[in-house]
């Protein structure tokens, strides 16, 4: 098996449980200095910061929403001046949200992304496509990432017509893109009189808004590929928060970056049975511009408890629909 961060992909649970508990500290003493609308948020529940001793105590905290990123403005929850910004960039899916990072929060983004692309099977004798338009930040960080890996990197763009050529004459065996462009994708080059399965590719990366990848079976099935799916997530700015392995049996999260908790739908219960079904509330860790605390995502998932093959001990969740790959 191969790893970008040993250290952190294997970690005990001990060892994780007790940076997590450091890294929360450090986030709300951060977002609570720093940030306008967690510092309004946690004093008018009567929480301070130094109140939480144990990850245990994070239940002490307000839950954020989508409604309050719609209503409060984007310097609300900044936690700096633009001038300690690196990169400002709007997320269209599922809804719209504007992001913005420092350098900090660009190389734990690039990280993450990382070992997610060592553990779908990438290396450096790789060639990957990315299909999109590269003002995304998620994409950016893919080829980020793959530059690092040292794998040949070959940007699509949206156009399709130079997509279809760099296919044919590049030799890219793995795509990378949403789901939504992949397909576009493959009915362009259906439409053009050509199939897709005469191309090299045998690996797809797919970006989803969802956890669960409706469409993952239907591109399989179309480019006879593997597909490996990450997490695209709009409220926290990045495309590896969840990530396959080789196993693809649920998806792994990046414990050392986030911190998850399962809730009780219509409640505020933490469910503590892996076995029960519940929505996925996040807070991040390691965040520095635009830190969120208890996050509600909207995502179904439950807990997976048995150790991953891949010898992963990062905490794998699934979705109950279909399959867990």
């Amino acid at each position: 098996m191969h790893f970008a961060n040993r250290q952190i992909e294997r970690m005990d649970r001990d060892g994780l449980e007790s940076l997590q508990t450091e890294r929360l500290q450090k986030t709300l003493g951060w977002a609570f200095s720093k940030s306008p609308f967690y510092r309004e948020k946690l004093r008018a529940a009567g929480v301070h910061p130094e109140d939480i001793k144990t990850l245990h105590d994070i239940r002490r905290l307000p839950f954020t929403c989508y409604k309050e990123f719609q209503r409060a403005q984007m310097y609300d929850f900044l936690t700096l001046p633009l001038s300690g910004v690196a990169r400002i960039s709007l997320w269209e899916h599922p809804r719209p949200v504007i992001k913005v990072y420092t350098t900090g929060d660009i190389t734990h983004n690039v990280e993450m992304m990382t070992r997610g692309l060592v553990a779908a099977g990438i290396t450096r004798a790789s060639v990957v496509g990315i299909l999109g338009d590269l003002a995304d930040s998620g994409l950016m960080d893919i080829q980020y990432a793959l530059e690092l890996i040292g794998a040949a990197v070959v940007p699509l763009s949206t156009d399709y017509n130079r997509a279809m050529r760099l296919l044919r004459e590049s030799g890219l065996e793995t795509l990378a893109g949403s789901s939504r462009r992949l397909l576009q994708m493959i009915v362009q080059v259906q439409a053009m009189g050509e199939d897709v399965l005469d191309y090299p590719l045998r690996k797809i990366l797919c970006l989803n808004d969802m956890i669960q990848n409706p469409l993952k079976s239907h591109i399989e099935k179309r480019t006879a590929t593997q597909v490996y799916n990450f997490f695209s997530s709009a409220e926290f700015g990045c495309a590896g928060m969840f990530f396959q392995c080789s196993e693809r049996s649920g998806q792994h999260l990046q414990e050392d970056c986030f911190y998850p908790e399962i809730v009780a739908f219509g409640s505020d219960t933490v469910i503590e049975d892996a076995s029960q079904v519940g929505e996925l509330v996040v807070t991040t860790l390691v965040a520095e511009a635009m830190p969120l605390i208890r996050c509600r995502t909207g995502q179904t998932v439950m807990r997976l408890e048995e150790p991953c093959a891949c010898g992963r001990t990062l905490m794998r969740l699934v979705t109950p629909f279909g399959q867990y790959s």
